[in-house]
């Protein structure tokens, strides 16, 4: 029988292998705790998750300050690397690290597909 955990891992693992030039992908809960990820180093995963949740976090509170609105998809992008955050479901968010060189619009429509995937587990 396949856990959810090793659900989770597949549907990464196929968004990671659908989009050229992604580094790292991650499903954490809100508060940053690590349901799963394709990082290797545990110190990296852990480093990852709660970066990743407290930035949407503090994205989706100014968010709900100027509009009123929930945040649904979070994207930032430094010299060389992109992270795009959304939810999945309820209770999780699904992140994405990847290169500069990468094509967003594919990135941002199987981050949503993989995410809706990770929502219906």
């Amino acid at each position: 029988m396949t856990t959810k955990a090793e659900l989770y891992l597949i549907a990464l693992s196929e968004l990671e292998n659908s989009t050229g030039d992604i580094i790292s992908t991650a499903i954490v809960t809100h508060d940053g705790l690590i349901m799963a990820c394709t990082r290797s180093d545990l110190r990296q995963k852990e480093i990852f998750a709660a970066y990743g949740a407290a930035t949407y976090k503090r994205a989706g509170d100014t968010m709900e300050e100027l509009s009123g609105e929930n945040i649904d998809m979070l994207l930032y992008e430094s010299k060389n690397h992109m992270v795009v955050t959304v939810r999945a479901g309820e209770h999780a968010l699904l992140i994405a690290l990847t290169g500069r060189n990468v094509q967003m619009g594919l990135v941002i429509m199987n981050v949503q597909k993989a995410a809706q995937k990770i929502k219906e587990l």
